[in-house]
């Protein structure tokens, strides 16, 4: 498929947030910005996402929350930038990640494919 062979190429290239201080409060607003190169893809053909929560030692993270990035951008050569916003509602640590999926109607689940890019 398109997207199967396309996927190596997909790089997600930088994230970076906006709006919290080095002290992030509860009910502050982070938008998170995403820089994916799709190279052949298009923006129809994936599903961004940020996943975020607090943030345990070694980086993992709990209580883990989803929200669907869009893409807001085309900055040429392939390359998007995907943004959504995130609340912070508890305190504490807090870590997020983003991932990429296939979007794929005919897929019952985001994993079936096997396709994950992490940031």
């Amino acid at each position: 498929s398109k997207v199967r062979d396309a996927w190596p190429q997909l790089i997600v290239e930088h994230v970076d947030s906006v709006g919290v201080s080095e002290e992030p409060q509860i009910g502050d607003t982070l938008q998170v910005n995403a820089y994916i190169a799709l190279h052949e893809l298009t923006p129809e053909d994936v599903s961004v996402e940020v996943a975020y929560g607090r943030a345990q030692d070694g980086d993992e993270l709990e209580d883990i929350a989803l929200v669907e990035l869009t893409e807001t951008e085309d900055l040429g050569n392939g390359r998007h930038l995907f943004t959504g916003s995130i609340l912070i509602n508890r305190s504490g640590s807090f870590g997020y990640t983003v991932r990429v999926f296939p979007k794929h109607p005919s897929l019952a689940s985001k994993a079936e494919l096997g396709l994950i890019a992490n940031a």
